[in-house]
């Protein structure tokens, strides 16, 4: 952390360009002087502590893998990481929203199903139709079904699914827009 009497201790760009080098002493440096603001700033948009320190560790990640990408000239290392802390809190707000409200869906929508079908063609045509569902992800290509298993079975914003496969965002929009015709394409006798 740092000084009470210096709470946001400014970083010289050189000190970044250090860290992109794999300097662990400068990066403890930035580490020091960057992580309370931090921490402060994804606490008071995630509301909880445990979630504001995860983020927190996949901030200083980011900065410590993507040092390099650092540009002096729109701005202070201080406004680049609390701009990753930012970005790297409204992907999870968002994914966070985005799995809350399937889940409400998948709930309201099994309020609305019995729940036993007391009649065997019910639950045949469920069988059938999720085995389709299974057979036509299982015949998209491995990247882009694991693209859409990241998106809709693993709650992942695109922006995260493109961090966790070291993807762009553009390939992993693309990806998923393939993936989502392909699917239309085979299920078509389904909908």
């Amino acid at each position: 952390m740092t000084s009470p009497e210096n709470p946001r201790e400014e970083i010289d760009p050189a000190v970044i360009r250090r860290v992109a080098g794999g300097d662990a002493a400068a990066f403890e440096q930035v580490y020091d002087a960057f992580s309370g603001l931090l921490y402060a700033l994804a606490l008071r948009m995630l509301q909880k502590p445990e979630d504001a320190e995860e983020l927190l560790q996949e901030v200083f990640t980011k900065i410590w893998k993507e040092a390099a990408s650092y540009d002096s000239g729109r701005g202070a290392p201080l406004a680049w990481a609390i701009t990753i802390t930012r970005h790297k809190a409204i992907d999870r707000i968002r994914s966070t929203t985005r799995r809350l409200r399937l889940n409400d869906e998948a709930g309201a929508e099994a309020a609305v199903l019995p729940a036993s079908p007391t009649q065997p063609a019910h639950a045949a045509e469920q069988a059938e139709n999720a085995r389709a569902v299974r057979g036509s992800l299982d015949a998209l290509p491995s990247d882009v079904r694991e693209t859409i298993e990241l998106a809709y079975f693993g709650g992942l914003s695109q922006s995260q699914i493109a961090e966790k496969l070291s993807l762009p965002l553009t390939t992993v929009k693309s990806r998923i827009r393939r993936a989502m015709m392909q699917l239309r394409q085979t299920l078509q006798q389904y909908l």
